[in-house]
């Protein structure tokens, strides 16, 4: 941030904070009809979900996606704040865009605006930091931002909303695809996270979790499957911690047989009751049709109840794959990442999954270089991996986000070089 302010010379712009609500806003000044807008996707599975919110939303004041940078009225780029190389690109976009707009390659009145995670977290810095940027909306804004854009289309001002909901999950909106011909589709069942790993900053972006009810799921998978959609991906931060309490629970499933939080495995916050829970949603998602394939990700190795085990055995259609993010091989690290669970109960979790679903393909993340990783403890991650013979893994070296608690807490002494060399290692 600051190497971008000092490279453009930003200098104090006036900014508008949202949300401040008029007592009366005229319907037709939010609609834009015709004007066009152009949607650059950075970031994870959510990410395009979200995409397809904002879409839903701008559609309904008369906005039209356009795939032509230099056509639009609007370039919205929804990123990605996991990590710091995530941001890095961002900033070189906005770089890209600022000189495009110079030379004439893109209209010099075109509204710029940055979305989602890296929004949320930077807040007004981004207004400060460039000179280029006209709207920020966090991941609970997306309804303001016809709003937002209005404000900035009549009165050049910059505009902002990035508040934080205990309950948006736009499960009152339907998404409109952003790949209308494909067979495959994204489905976000819940958004933000409670789990506060040490590392992670999806907790102070996206907010506190909550879940959609299971009625505008089921609604949104039937009209996938109308679409000629085969594959359906059920998204969430932590997706297997899913629970409606909208309604009272009519589940098939006794709760007092399926643990919240497997035996062994920790976690951090109080667990809900009454309601659906992951289980519930599975089973009657995977009936919907049985010709459509279902997935989920990303879950927590904590809420795997043997119930959602034998479902995944028993449906066709569920994939007999299952995410498993371990991050690390050394219980000492797992404890400082505040995960919940040590290798010896991870693995008992792996070989029950395998009891149950012969022939289950498993994948995993791994986090290199966290704070105070020893060459001994790489060794253990390597050693894990190794054993557990995953079908495939995504590895990162470790990246420092503020307000995290490793940032709290924790130094992050691993030199860069090291993390290098340890995130080549493991690829390998």
């Amino acid at each position: 941030l600051f190497d971008f302010m000092a490279s453009q010379g930003a200098k104090s712009r006036k900014v508008k904070i949202y949300p401040e609500i008029p007592p009366y806003i005229d319907p037709e000044s939010l609609r834009a009809d015709g004007a066009k807008v152009y949607l650059d996707v950075y970031g994870c599975q959510m990410n395009v979900s979200d995409t397809e919110v904002v879409l839903s939303v701008l559609e309904e004041q008369g906005y039209v996606r356009t795939l032509k940078p230099e056509e639009a009225d609007a370039w919205l780029i929804v990123t990605c704040s996991i990590r710091e190389g995530a941001e890095t690109k961002i900033w070189q976009k906005l770089r890209q865009i600022q000189k495009q707009k110079q030379t004439g390659l893109v209209p010099k009145n075109m509204s710029v605006g940055v979305l989602g995670c890296m929004a949320e977290r930077l807040k007004t810095d981004l207004l400060e930091a460039s000179n280029v940027v006209d709207i920020v909306a966090g991941p609970d804004s997306y309804k303001d931002l016809p709003r937002l854009l209005a404000v900035n289309r009549s009165t050049g001002q910059a505009a902002i909303n990035v508040m934080l909901s205990q309950d948006e999950t736009y499960s009152d909106l339907t998404p409109v695809r952003l790949s209308k011909d494909s067979v495959t589709a994204f489905l976000s069942i819940q958004r933000g996270c409670d789990n506060m790993c040490s590392y992670c900053i999806v907790p102070f972006t996206r907010g506190r979790e909550r879940s959609r009810p299971i009625t505008t799921i089921l609604d949104e998978v039937r009209g996938l499957s109308d679409q000629g959609v085969k594959e359906i991906t059920l998204l969430g931060q932590n997706v297997n911690s899913y629970r409606d309490t909208s309604s009272k629970s009519l589940s098939l499933y006794n709760p007092r047989d399926c643990a919240a939080t497997r035996q062994d495995f920790k976690t951090v916050y109080k667990t809900k009751e009454g309601g659906l829970r992951f289980v519930d949603l599975l089973d009657q998602v995977s009936l919907v049709n049985p010709e459509v394939r279902i997935r989920f990700t990303s879950p927590h190795p904590k809420d795997f109840p043997e119930e959602v085990l034998q479902l995944i055995k028993e449906r066709d259609n569920i994939c007999n794959q299952i995410h498993l993010p371990a991050q690390c091989g050394s219980d000492r690290v797992l404890e400082n990442m505040k995960r919940g669970y040590t290798i010896e109960s991870y693995l008992e979790l792996v070989q029950s999954i395998r009891d149950i679903i012969p022939g289950v393909g498993l994948t995993s993340d791994f986090i290199v270089g966290f704070c105070g990783e020893t060459e001994a403890e790489f060794q253990m991650t390597l050693d894990l991996i190794r054993k557990v013979k995953y079908n495939k893994c995504f590895m990162f070296p470790y990246s420092l986000r503020e307000k995290t608690g490793a940032h709290r807490k924790l130094q992050d002494d691993v030199p860069e070089q090291v993390k290098k060399e340890r995130h080549h290692r493991i690829a390998e």
